[in-house]
Parts: structure tokens; sequence; C-alpha cells
């Protein structure tokens, strides 16, 4: 296969030692759900993910494929798709969140943002869900995450943007988890998600979600504290797993780690407030954007710059890591799989190349 080339030295290290990654962990955050219910309550109530899907008010515009592994693709409305502000990260679908692959018979694709700042402001992050029942005519919405904020003085509540990076996104039973780089992990509600009227528009956004609680990052003395740079979800294998990953440059700290998911909670197993590592994998190759585990295979995602191709790696159990170069998309970024249709989506970042597309997974394979 002409995509496949050598592995360099630095990235051959990702096959070798696997420590348990006790220095890490991550630990259960401060619940607002008082504060939510609150929130909820100051704007009319709840509307849920329901409500979204039935007021899609953007279309996006199905493409030919932006990258030469993929096999369909759309990109964003003109002004999503050049803007200066918000930037897409994070993939996550309704694949993700249930045993089927639709949310009520419409299968979704959600993207996360985040906003750059703007005279020294910025909006934070935003969820947008994209209708894809339809694949030749999608449509989406955006929904601004929000914090829920009560005041020292007036015991009221209100709601300030959440500043997070959002480079990764897992929709895990009725949450979506979206990565806080040093942070850890906040979660949000999909049922919390709440519908303002014109007067109370937030931003100029219609829907608002609210953070409901949290996973902190925390590490022993001396261990490097873990970035989370993207996270993605295993379903593959006989429990479902978190992977997060760390992005770096050449030279610098690249590992993946494995987190352990309790179904029935349908939230991280935890033992005694705390969730630790499965696996830690050090050595991973740079400008690393997203990963996900099928069947025991990792497949990453890196990035080579603002006008070149990025690059998917494959391994496979027992066999050496392949470099696949430039079938990306240009600034690929974070990884998903569907595994009823065995596709890997990915969508990527920059002005003019904002794509969201499939690979079948077939196409990764010699």
């Amino acid at each position: 296969m002409a995509w496949i080339v050598d592995l360099d030295q630095r990235a051959r290290r990702w096959l070798g030692s696997r420590p348990s990654g006790d220095g890490i962990r991550l630990r259960e955050g401060r619940d607002l759900g008082h504060r939510v219910e609150a929130l909820a309550r100051s704007l009319g109530g709840r509307c849920g993910i329901d409500a979204v899907l039935d007021d899609l008010d953007r279309e996006a515009v199905v493409v030919d494929v932006p990258a030469t592994a993929a096999h369909y693709a759309f990109r964003w409305d003109d002004e999503d798709f050049n803007g200066d502000e918000w930037w897409p990260q994070g993939i996550t679908t309704s694949a993700d969140a249930g045993d089927s692959d639709d949310i009520r018979g419409r299968r979704v694709i959600v993207v996360g943002w985040y906003a750059k700042r703007m005279k020294g402001r910025t909006q934070g992050a935003r969820l947008t869900f994209v209708d894809v029942s339809d694949e030749a005519a999608p449509r989406y919405r955006h929904v601004l995450l929000v914090e829920p904020k009560r005041s020292w003085l007036t015991r009221k509540v209100s709601m300030r943007p959440v500043p997070v990076h959002a480079g990764g996104i897992v929709w895990y039973g009725p949450s979506i988890l979206v990565a806080d780089t040093r942070g850890g992990i906040r979660t949000f509600a999909v049922d919390d998600i709440c519908r303002l009227d014109d007067s109370a528009r937030t931003r100029g956004y219609r829907y608002v979600l609210p953070q409901r609680t949290s996973y902190q990052a925390v590490n022993d003395r001396g261990f490097l504290p873990f970035k989370f740079s993207f996270v993605s979800l295993d379903r593959t294998g006989d429990e479902h797993q978190l992977i997060a990953g760390e992005y770096g440059r050449g030279g610098s700290e690249n590992r993946l780690v494995r987190f352990r998911f309790d179904a029935r909670r349908a939230a991280l197993a935890m033992h005694q407030g705390t969730a630790r590592p499965l696996e830690l994998l050090p050595g991973q190759p740079a400008h690393m954007q997203g990963a996900t585990v099928v069947g025991g295979t990792y497949y990453l995602s890196t990035s080579r710059g603002s006008r070149t191709p990025g690059s998917m790696w494959v391994r496979v159990p027992g066999e050496e890591a392949r470099e696949l170069r430039g079938v990306l998309s240009i600034g690929p970024e974070d990884l998903t799989y569907w595994p009823q249709r065995d596709q890997l989506w990915n969508c990527s970042e920059h002005r003019g190349h904002r794509f969201v597309y499939a690979i079948a997974r077939s196409r990764l394979h010699p």
C-alpha cells in the first residue's frame, strides 16, 4: 500500500514498555446538580436534546472528500467554515451514546469547538449537534456550554462560558464528556439543555448546556501531569473504556491512557472516589490529535501543519505500527469509531478546511 511508510526511531518507542500509570488518576469533582436545577428553573426549565434536534437552524454542505482515505464528507456553512473565532476539535456520535447508533431514530454527530480570545475575551466552548440521518442533507445547531455560578452575595445562579479547549468529546449514556486539557474531564447531561427566550439569549445562542460535574486530574508528586488533549470511547472489548491522549511536539512526552467505564452507571469506574488507569502508553507520535481503539487495534491521527494533509497511524496487536502518511485532511483533529458502520470519523480545524468525514476502516488495512 502506497500510504505506508517506515516508522522513525521516536515513533517506535510507543511499542515498548507499558507502565500501569498509577501516578495519575481522575477524582470525582464537585456535583453542580443543585446549581443546574436552579439555573434551569430560572430559564423556564429544561428542554433536552430532542428540542435541539427539532430546531436545527443551519445546513451543512456535502462535499467531495477532503482526504484520500475518506468516502463521505460535509463542511459547515460559510460562517463556520471560514470564521476566525470558533475552531472545531472533538467529535463523537450517537453510536457512542448507547448500544444502537441512533437517538430516537436519528443518527447524530456531535463536534466540540473552542473559541479563540477576541479583544481579550472568549466565548468558551460549544457543542454542535448534526443530524446525518439523511446524509445528503445534514443539518445542525450550536449549543453553548456554560458553568452554573452562584453569587456569594445574592445566592442567585447565573452562567458563564466554559473555558476549555474541547479537544475531545465522548457521548456516553446520558452524558457528554469534554476534555479539559489540564483539568481532566468535564461532564454535561444532555437532558440539562435549556432553551433561552429572545430576551435571555447568551452571546446569541438559543440553547445552553450547563456543566453537571467533572473528573479532576490529579497526580503523584514527581509524576508528569497528564494533559487530556483528546478523548474517545472503546466499546469493542469486554468492557467499555475511555481512551485519552496528549498532544505534543517532537521531543516532548506524548502518552495515551485507558480508564474503565462502569456501564451500569454510565460513568467512569471509581474506587473510593477515584478512577485509576488500566494502562499508560508513553512515546506516542508527535502532533497526535486523536486516538481510538477497535478490537485492540489502535488508530491515531496526527497533524502536519496548516497546509499539509495529516496522517493516520495504525497498530494491529502483534504488529509494528504503520503511518499512513497524508491520508487525512489538512488539520485533522479528534477520532471516533462508528461500530455499526465500521467507520472512523474525523473532523478538521483550519479555516477553509473545516470538514467532517467518514473513513471505512477496511481502507486502512492492506
